[in-house]
């Protein structure tokens, strides 16, 4: 089953009473106070997409997986939660792996967040009592190409706040302009005053905050392509001014995001969180300097703001009709993004494979997450998908940025390693990541006292001798002659076809080295064949034999 067929059969088989219920035994068991950093881990397993493959057995019972450095077998009786549940974590009474279970279940049928929001209150019969009420909703105005038809609560929607906006910006803006040069940091005295909360409804203020940034970066980047303002390079203080504007209001975006996160916001501001959604799409599409921040923006809100497993899942399905629509690979990253946040690495994995150009600089993120907190069997699922097109990815990311991106792989994949003791798994993913990690790969099969295999890797990388270290040559010599003797005769060709005077000095240097290597290993007869041959091949090179004179290799 799917996951909206998870969703659906959530919300029409659990019995809404009895979930209730079960709530309410939870918050009187364990109070705020006293057992708040178990609930808050609950809670976010739960919202960052780490609870998955949830089945309902019957009307009162369900079963879910919940990734927790391992994954987690969990189930809930909703009829008696507090002393009916499974987790094999070990955990004497309820773990936060049984509450992320729970939270994903009641997330689907009511508002998490109120509850949560009472929990701390103590106050949870206030909750039942608001449900209860009949709140009467109205549509709000449709908005061309956004998400229409959304219901409002107190005759206050994300539209209203937008008019209030572009009234208030065209009237400062009309006091400070002068001619054609941007008012110096404008941002810095009207984004507060737009983000003033006039509206109607209670605790709305950090949303409408959002909202102003937002609204106002909008702004400033139609002012700034109309001046031609997208090249990095300053041309005025106009332009100075107004990047730094940009850069304020983008950094104040992130705020509001992040209070927004860390607050426990009243179930009545659903309609305009959601009213919010086609908002943060557009930031997305932002084109020039702003597209690194768009994504970053986007993925941050569909983690901390939009936490509904129903939101991401539309969401999703509108980012790959734009892919799609529009070939664009931000909305496909993007879609594959909030795949991992519901749990579904496999869709993710496909998107990848679909645009493998981009694949590696996302796959590289959540190789990272999920070593970082412990989903190693996670972790191994998503590899096993990705190995075999790892080289492809990585040959995509463009090159000055490649070596910083495959040392933050390297980095993961050596921890993981190292947790499971898996010193074949950080080999071949050294081998896969070919010619790039090359340095690493050395290392690593030198510190195995593999040398003959470390200069076999030189030839195929076609290093010289010149380009190593001499303490490294002298140790790989140290182990034995016969191994440095390859590179030697890579590197006298490799000076040869340069044709030049200077490499063929440095082209006898080697050969004097190899003659007297030859001479220790009391293979003379070789090195004499060998030079005979390579006089034949140099015939013409008439410098290059004058300078074997001058270093007597000739007579």
């Amino acid at each position: 089953m799917d996951r909206k067929g998870r969703t659906d059969m959530l919300q029409t088989t659990i019995s809404k009473p009895l979930l209730r219920q079960a709530a309410e035994e939870l918050v009187k068991e364990l109070p705020y106070p006293i057992f708040h950093n178990l609930i808050q881990k609950g809670r976010d397993l739960s919202r960052y997409g780490f609870v998955y493959n949830v089945m309902v057995i019957n009307s009162h019972e369900v079963e879910g997986v919940v990734s927790d450095k391992t994954p987690h077998d969990v189930m809930v009786d909703l009829s008696n939660v507090t002393r009916r549940h499974r987790c094999p974590c070990g955990t004497e009474g309820l773990c936060p792996h049984v509450l992320a279970l729970f939270f994903y279940i009641y997330g689907n049928v009511f508002d998490v967040g109120e509850l949560f929001r009472l929990w701390k209150k103590g106050q949870i019969g206030a909750l039942w009592k608001e449900s209860a009420v009949h709140e009467p909703k109205t549509p709000a105005p449709k908005r061309a190409g956004k998400t229409a038809g959304l219901s409002i609560t107190a005759n206050e929607t994300v539209e209203d706040w937008r008019g209030q906006f572009e009234k208030q910006y065209e009237d400062f803006f009309s006091r400070h302009q002068n001619g054609q040069n941007w008012p110096y940091r404008l941002a810095f005295q009207l984004l507060p005053k737009l983000g003033k909360n006039e509206g109607k409804q209670a605790g709305a203020r950090p949303l409408r905050e959002l909202h102003a940034a937002l609204f106002l970066l909008e702004k400033l980047r139609q002012y700034g392509e109309a001046q031609g303002w997208n090249d990095v390079v300053f041309a005025s203080y106009g332009q100075f001014s107004w990047q730094q504007d940009v850069n304020y209001v983008a950094d104040r975006a992130f705020d509001a995001l992040e209070k927004l996160s860390t607050q426990s916001l009243p179930r009545s501001l659903n309609a305009l969180i959601e009213q919010t959604i086609p908002y943060v799409r557009d930031v997305l599409f932002l084109d020039g300097g702003l597209s690194s921040f768009g994504y970053d923006f986007y993925t941050t809100a569909w983690e901390s703001l939009f936490t509904k497993p129903t939101w991401r899942q539309e969401e999703r399905a509108e980012l790959l009709r734009l892919a799609k629509d529009r070939d664009d690979i931000r909305a496909a990253m993007a879609a594959a993004h909030l795949s991992f946040l519901l749990g579904e690495d496999d869709e993710a994995m496909a998107l990848y494979r679909a645009f493998p150009d981009q694949a590696g600089l996302f796959l590289v993120e959540w190789m990272g997450r999920f070593i970082q907190n412990g989903l190693l069997k996670r972790f191994e699922a998503v590899w096993e998908k990705a190995k075999d097109d790892w080289p492809l990815y990585l040959s995509h990311i463009p090159a000055p940025i490649r070596s910083r991106f495959l040392d933050e792989a390297a980095h993961w994949f050596e921890m993981y390693a190292r947790q499971r003791n898996r010193s074949d798994a950080w080999e071949d993913f050294l081998q896969r990541s070919l010619p790039y990690s090359v340095n690493e790969y050395t290392n690593f099969l030198y510190r195995q006292g593999r040398y003959r295999e470390v200069v076999d890797l030189f030839l195929w990388a076609n290093i010289t001798a010149d380009e190593l270290h001499p303490q490294l040559l002298k140790t790989l010599q140290a182990r034995g002659t016969d191994l440095v003797m390859p590179l030697y005769h890579r590197t006298v060709i490799k000076l040869l076809n340069e044709k030049n005077r200077s490499s063929y000095q440095r082209a006898v240097r080697h050969l004097k080295t190899m003659r007297a290597h030859y001479r220790s290993m009391k293979r003379f007869d070789q090195w004499e064949a060998y030079l005979e041959q390579l006089l034949a091949k140099t015939a013409r090179l008439r410098a290059f034999h004058e300078e074997l004179k001058k270093g007597k290799l000739l007579p």
